[in-house]
């Protein structure tokens, strides 16, 4: 009587066995997504949150579509993280991952991610959505230098794009870089203290510092013409006015984004450099009197 329920039982353990082992082999010898280490995954958080709410103004009337795989998105974590952004806040009703996508998802395979503007649409288009979200990750790295796991910094160039599958018209699209690089850090931070300052007052601070550091280290001067050496003058000529080039840039607000900044940079170089040689001129006549 118990002969056939335990022959039974047998095989169907023999068969969660085997499953198990395949699962484990799979696991361990077949392929993997790379993983995103966290300061990749913060700054991709960040810029994920400034795509969303530039797609909220964006978007026009529109509200469903299809959201396609990233290209270049090998760990899946920007996607990912594009579609859990967009489902929390509500702004669109995307489509629910295909079976194909969850399979991949299950198995740890890779996506096959959609960049291309005909491509995505025509995906779209056969999934009945009309609209469909696509772009391109071009750079997602580590900078800066350290070990692992210490605050180097990293950098991220996304290009996202919404459009239409029934016209193929582009409703938005925008490309996102950022840099959180120590000195990209550093340089961002003094870009936002400059352009925190008026910009007369950038330039009152300028003419100050340009024209009053010459005069209260004339002794260190005319120390340096009174050698009577081309070299040291050069030295001299050239320390006030590097001084006077990097007050330039401040003046620019710390970034050439512009033909604007470019032109006040240069101007302000040049007229730092015409009165250090002024101040240098009237410290060699004061030597020879």
């Amino acid at each position: 009587m118990l002969k056939w329920p335990l022959s039974l039982l047998a095989r169907v353990g023999a068969v969660v066995l085997i499953g198990y082992i395949a699962w484990l082999a799979w696991q361990n010898l077949g392929p993997h997504r790379p993983e995103i280490d966290p300061a990749r995954r913060q700054l991709a958080d960040k810029v994920i949150v400034t795509v969303v709410e530039d797609l909220t103004a964006g978007r026009g009337p529109l509200r469903q579509a299809a959201l396609m795989q990233l290209e270049n998105d090998p760990t899946g974590y920007v996607t990912d993280r594009l579609r859990a952004e967009i489902e929390r806040r509500g702004i669109l009703d995307l489509r629910d991952r295909t079976v194909g996508e969850k399979l991949a998802d299950l198995l740890g395979l890779r996506r096959a991610g959609h960049g291309d503007m005909d491509a995505a649409v025509s995906r779209g288009r056969a999934r009945g959505s009309p609209a469909v979200l696509f772009g391109t990750v071009h750079a997602l790295g580590t900078g800066g230098f350290g070990r692992a796991g210490t605050a180097r910094g990293a950098d991220i160039d996304l290009e996202i794009t919404l459009a239409d599958t029934a016209t193929g018209q582009v409703l938005f699209t925008r490309r996102y870089t950022r840099d959180t690089t120590p000195l990209a850090t550093i340089i961002t931070d003094l870009q936002a203290t400059a352009r925190g300052v008026p910009w007369y007052q950038r330039l009152v601070a300028w003419a100050l510092i340009v024209l009053l550091l010459p005069v209260f280290t004339i002794g260190f001067v005319r120390a340096m013409v009174r050698r009577g050496s081309n070299r040291a003058n050069a030295f001299v000529l050239g320390i006030y006015t590097l001084a006077g080039a990097l007050l330039a840039f401040l003046l620019a607000g710390a970034a050439f984004d512009g033909w604007l900044a470019v032109v006040v940079f240069i101007a302000a170089v040049a007229a730092a450099f015409l009165y250090n040689v002024r101040i240098m001129t009237f410290a060699l006549r004061l030597e020879e009197s």
